[in-house]
Parts: structure tokens; sequence; C-alpha cells
């Protein structure tokens, strides 16, 4: 969820509010809105599909950035948003517009009125599936050269399977979203590799992919050129950010060139890094006179790149520790690597998120509380959670989450960031 909803989102909520719980979302119910409203899912436009357990929003940003680069106008479907939900849908790296945004609603509140009930197919429409297909639809409409879509949750079972995918991008897999879109890491992979299929001409993961990974895409896409991408030198946001980002700037070029292998792709230049914005991954700050750190970290592996990285900065020591981690999230597998001592473990006010799984023997507080008291001590701030929690500190912090990078000057003569 976004730190902040509008009354604009309606229709893309309407049937989840209703319907979860008792019903599961629908494939079948968003392929009927997809054929009511005519979105093309096979458009003439090349399609990178973004999926993985970690890093996804980095490699959408980076594949985004790079593709402008190139000189396409560059139509971009991410999850989950920072601030409000125009964040979802971007062209050419911008937010949609509030008055864009309400007609697109009304497009889809006027389709789902001509759907059948739901209880005459397997499930509702979710809120995901409908930012999905009805963003690719607003974005094909006003004339994208290539479209860059992340999965909302999962792969094969989530909206963005329905799209011809000619590139795959499979960002850090592991055991996350247990018992939703798997119960096991090899279901998990499964499902997100599923996004692509017989149509799939390449795919782009990193060189240090978990082996379960790439035996999925072994196996379910064995038509497709596998691209591994080496972990680059630390570009200033962390190993596992600049590595996410590699791979970005990779499927953009792979994807433009149609390149089997990166022997086919023209010479990486990383230099654009030093350009992007990206809000809650391993972002360095400047908060009420303190400096504080903020990253969307959910596993063992994230949290140990980002206290790595903090520990290379010596105005950091001492710090304060603000993590979130809802029950949805291996706490206990997590929690140990942090300072019980000089930790709080924080409640967000999400009415689909329960924090039960707190150990008892750590200090809690509500979202309020806990920001409060650290911004008052003047101390380092290191925050670890989910992107929900990011959003809130973003919010908070008052952070520029619409750009994605900044122009670099030099671009000025032709209007492309480079």
């Amino acid at each position: 969820m976004p730190a902040r909803l509008l009354s604009e989102d309606e229709p893309f909520f309407r049937e989840w509010k209703r319907h979860h719980g008792p019903m599961v979302r629908s494939r079948q119910r968003a392929a009927l809105l997809a054929e009511t409203v005519g979105i093309d899912r096979d458009p003439a436009v090349p399609v990178i599909g973004v999926v993985g357990s970690k890093g996804k929003g980095t490699t959408v940003a980076a594949a985004t950035q790079q593709l402008r680069r190139l000189g396409l106008n560059v139509g971009t479907v991410s999850s989950p948003p920072f601030i409000t939900n125009l964040e979802r849908i971007r062209f050419n790296g911008e937010p949609i517009s509030l008055e864009d945004y309400t007609e697109l609603g009304q497009v889809l509140s006027d389709a789902i009125q001509q759907l059948p009930p739901v209880e005459e197919t397997d499930g509702y429409l979710a809120p995901t599936g409908c930012f999905t297909l009805m963003g690719a639809h607003y974005l094909l409409e006003r004339g994208a050269d290539v479209l860059v879509i992340e999965e909302g949750l999962g792969g094969a079972t989530d909206e963005i399977s329905q799209f011809r995918l000619d590139t795959l991008v499979v960002t850090p897999v592991f055991l996350e979203h247990e018992g939703v879109i798997g119960d096991t890491i090899e279901e998990i992979a499964w499902n997100l590799v599923g996004a692509g299929d017989r149509r799939t001409e390449r795919v782009v993961t990193l060189e240090a992919q978990d082996p379960v990974a790439i035996r999925a895409i072994e196996v379910l896409l064995p038509q497709a050129h596998v691209l591994r991408v080496p972990s680059p030198e630390d570009l200033g946001f962390g190993p596992l950010t600049s590595a996410n980002i590699a791979a970005g700037y990779t499927a953009a070029l792979a994807a433009h060139h149609r390149a089997d292998t990166l022997e086919d792709l023209p010479a990486l230049d990383l230099s654009g890094a030093r350009h992007l914005q990206l809000p809650g991954r391993s972002s360095f700050l400047e908060h009420n006179g303190a400096p504080w750190f903020l990253d969307a970290a959910i596993s063992r592996e994230g949290f140990q790149a980002a206290l790595a990285a903090v520990s290379a900065h010596s105005d950091f020591r001492g710090a304060r520790y603000l993590v979130c981690l809802p029950d949805i999230k291996d706490i206990t597998r997590i929690i140990d690597v942090v300072d019980k001592d000089r930790t709080t473990l924080v409640r967000t006010h999400e009415d689909h998120l329960t924090f039960e799984n707190y150990p008892e023997d750590w200090a809690q507080a509500s979202f309020e509380d806990a920001v409060r008291d650290a911004e008052t001590s003047g101390d380092p701030v290191v925050c670890l959670g989910t992107m929900s929690f990011a959003a809130e500190m973003a919010e908070r912090m008052g952070l520029d989450v619409d750009r994605w990078w900044v122009e670099d000057p030099s671009a000025a003569e032709t209007g492309v960031e480079r």
C-alpha cells in the first residue's frame, strides 16, 4: 500500500475490497477485463518483464532510464508505489497525471460494470492486476516505444504473464511471499519464471542468482537465451542494488538490440547510475540535522548488505535501528543480524498487516512513536523493512519520489537523459 490513498484509486481496489478473503484473485477475470477494454497484450513494441524477490523496483527504474538514454519513449508499470498510486504508471519516468489517472479509472469502472458477477468467475480483479493491465493500456495509447512491466505479486499467477514478454528479467530469488506464490523456494522460482512463455526470447539475470532459479529458467524457458550479469563495483548504492542496476541496464540494451549474449551488446556504461534517485534503496539521507539511512530490506541477505553499506560510514557509529517486518516476513531468520539493544521493532497502521511474531523481549512501538523518538534523539538512524514502511518514511522525510533520475546537463541539447 502507498503512504497515501486517493479517492481516484477506488476502481482499482473495488473488487478486492468487496471480495478478498472468501475469494481469490482471478486471472480469468483479468483476461475478460483486458478483452472488454481492448488491451493489447501482444503489442507491436518490445515488452520487458521484471520478476523476482528483491530489487525489482531498482531494475525497473534503471531499465527505464537506459531506454530513455537510447531516445525511446518508455512506458513503465511498477509496484508498489511510495506515496501515491500515480507512481505505478509512468511515461518516460514521470508519473501519470491525476487528470489522466481519473479518466483511466473511469474506463476501468465502466469495464467492470460490463463483466459478469464475480461469483460467476473464479475470483475478483486484484488491484495489482488492474494497475498492470490498465497501465499498459494507457501507456500504449500514449505512444510508448517500449514497455517495462514489473510483476505485482508472482509471475505465472500474476497479470504480467498475460503479456508477451520478449525479455524477462529475474532479480534475486529467495523465500519471499511464502504461502502466497509458493511454499518453497522451488515453487516460488517456478511461479516467478512462469511469467514468461515460449515467446520469451531472452532472460536477464544475475551471475550470482540462486541455482534453483537458474534451473527454473532452463526448464520453463528452454528456447530463451540467458544473459547472466556479473556484479559491478559498488555504484554508491551498496552491492545488491548496484547489481540490480546493472541488470536493468543490460535488459534495456538487450531488448533494444535484440541481443542473445552479453558479447552482442555494446559496452555497458554504468555512469548513468550517478543520476539515479532510488529512495528506500540504500539511501543515505539527512533528516532533522542527523544522518539517516533508508532501505527496503526484507531478507537476511538484504539486511546484511544494508548493514555492510552503513558500516562503511563513520557517521553511523552508535546508530539507532528502526525495523519493520510484519508477520508475512521471516523475522526469525533476520532479526539476529541487528543490535537488539539499539533496535525498535516498528508496527505500521495498515489493516492487512499483523505484527504478532515480534519477540516480546525486544523494544516495540507504533510507527509514529518510534520515528518521533528517533527524530528527537539526534542520533544517526538506520531504517530497514518493507516497501510500505519505506513509503511512510519517504513521506515523513519529504523525499522526491516522482523522479527516478536527475537530468545530466550534457543531455540538455537532445532533451534525453544520458
